[in-house]
């Protein structure tokens, strides 16, 4: 009992403390990078990406090729091609349902906090990426035959020129950072 009570003593006393160092359990960055932590080189990845799409083709160009239109197969063709929208049609329709927005930088934006209705993210997602890689490669191109103009400047111009052909009631940022609709 005695023990006890010089244990209770030495550590009242200030005899007994914890230490200066206290090691807490942090994962490294390797640790995370390892346990699937690669969201920018995901990112990148996606952007890099091929994506497959329908070759658009002239009655022309099907009856050179031998295809037999003479049953109902081109109406059948061109109804199941009537039925899936573009990749545009349906951006911008996530543009006036606030999915998306066009960002002061020129480049789509995802906005789900924005955003009514249902919709696929990860379909919206790669669709963004796909059309922010194009404007890149659209900017670049402009930029390599102006070489004289300011990058920002280019994509400026770009922009403005762009705004006006965007669909009523998309979402756009104004200078000021905030996200406004655009009036038709």
């Amino acid at each position: 009992m005695t023990r006890l009570w010089l244990l209770v003593f030495a550590v009242l006393a200030g005899c007994i403390r914890a230490p200066d160092v206290v090691m807490v359990d942090r994962q490294t960055m390797l640790e995370e990078q390892l346990s699937g932590e690669l969201q920018p080189l995901d990112d990148s990845l996606r952007e890099l990406a091929l994506v497959p799409t329908a070759a658009d083709f002239t009655r022309s160009q099907l009856e050179a090729a031998g295809v037999d239109l003479g049953d109902d197969t081109l109406t059948q063709v061109t109804g199941v091609h009537a039925v899936m929208l573009s990749e545009l049609e349906r951006l911008d329709g996530l543009l006036v349902r606030r999915c998306v927005g066009e960002a002061l930088s020129g480049l789509l934006e995802e906005t789900p906090a924005t955003c009514s209705g249902r919709h696929n993210a990860q379909r919206t997602s790669d669709a963004v990426h796909r059309v922010n890689r194009a404007r890149r490669q659209l900017w670049q191109h402009l930029q390599d035959k102006t070489p004289s103009a300011a990058p920002e400047a280019l994509r400026q111009r770009w922009r403005e020129h762009h705004l006006s052909s965007v669909v009523c009631g998309a979402q756009v940022q104004a200078a000021s950072g905030v996200w406004e609709v655009t009036k038709c």
